[in-house]
């Protein structure tokens, strides 16, 4: 890619080229988490469905009864024990309404029990529904998205970048927010990958202070973020410390673009992270280490607006190796980094 043939925000070839870097291997399975997407304050309407679940209902169904004709009235049974009606039930199974996880998973419960089958058994048929290519969605069978089943490093970099400046809002909508004052990397580089992990269309709006804002409003996505990575804005999560180091690495690229700052100028020539936690900077550090990039600090800073931290790198050889193994996906850092680049390389020769 050549810097170089940069001619703005608007240039879409760039944007693309950014965006052909981020691999999509290695990829990491993550164990069937649907029950973790279920909550106790979770009732009629406020549930997560799985949609064109209805082949495994049927599927289920026709065995209950096969096993259980003679002892059961079948019909009747299935939908006492899951405390619906029977009309309701049809429609779940004819796949004109979506069905709630727990619904679901108390469906293969009593498919266990009548179908004498043993807890292997069972386990392996949740994973077989896991693992098809379902949607989730709330009471709206419009409102759908898919949740990955395996992290990789597209998802590495929006963990980072999630967890450096991220805002999860829990309302009536369920809402992850992430601010950027560069509209078009917003656009350009993470509404597309929104829309390729999660098959979800985010909407960017300008802030009243400063900035854009991409902004999910769904209850699927929420909880994936929250009960099975469990996020949280300013922490590294536990399971990123299990990464292999490409992952890791794309998750510190997405933390770098969230938190990061270069400055292209020789003599002050810096590349920084900041936060206003100082435990994290020093976890984001020992990442960073593992990847044999060195940062400095923690160095605190107070002004009247509060307090916060960053760690540095000034060294021009450290400079020079961040920009080789670490480097951006962020539109203005890849070429803040890149002119840094020059500059040093080109002082040194002289």
């Amino acid at each position: 890619m050549q810097i170089s043939s940069y001619n703005g925000y608007n240039n879409v070839n760039f944007c693309q080229n950014i965006l052909d870097k981020i691999p999509d291997e290695p990829k990491i399975p993550i164990q069937n988490y649907l029950l973790d997407l279920i909550c106790e304050e979770d009732g009629k309407e406020k549930s997560i469905y799985l949609n064109d679940a209805s082949h495994f209902i049927k599927e289920i169904w026709d065995e209950i009864i096969k096993n259980n004709w003679r002892e059961l009235n079948v019909r009747k049974f299935i939908p006492d024990k899951l405390n619906i009606t029977a009309s309701v039930f049809y429609d779940y199974k004819n796949g004109k309404k979506n069905i709630s996880i727990s619904t679901l998973y108390d469906l293969i419960k009593i498919w266990q029990k009548f179908c004498n089958k043993n807890e292997k058994e069972t386990i392996e048929k949740w994973n077989d529904i896991f693992n098809r290519e379902l949607f989730l969605s709330t009471h709206s069978k419009y409102q759908k998205t898919s949740l990955p089943r395996y992290i990789n490093p597209k998802l590495s970099y929006l963990l980072g970048w999630i967890c450096g400046d991220g805002n999860f809002h829990r309302g009536n909508n369920y809402c992850l927010k992430i601010s950027e004052k560069s509209k078009s990397q917003l656009e350009m580089i993470l509404k597309p990958l929104f829309i390729e992990i999660f098959e979800v269309k985010p909407q960017i709006f300008r802030r009243c202070n400063n900035g854009y804002a991409i902004q999910i409003g769904s209850k699927s996505i929420f909880r994936f973020f929250k009960n099975v990575i469990k996020i949280r804005v300013g922490n590294i999560p536990s399971i990123i410390y299990n990464f292999d180091l490409i992952n890791k690495k794309h998750f510190l690229i997405g933390l770098f673009d969230a938190e990061g700052y270069v400055n292209p100028k020789y003599l002050d020539s810096v590349i920084t992270i900041s936060q206003n936690n100082k435990l994290f900077l020093e976890r984001v550090k020992y990442l960073f280490n593992e990847s044999n990039i060195n940062f400095i600090g923690p160095y605190k800073h107070e002004t009247n607006l509060g307090c916060w931290y960053t760690i540095k790198i000034r060294k021009k050889r450290e400079i020079l190796k961040f920009i080789d193994n670490i480097n951006s996906y962020h539109i203005d850092k890849l070429i803040r980094l890149e002119k840094l680049r020059c500059v040093i390389e080109k002082n040194w020769n002289c």
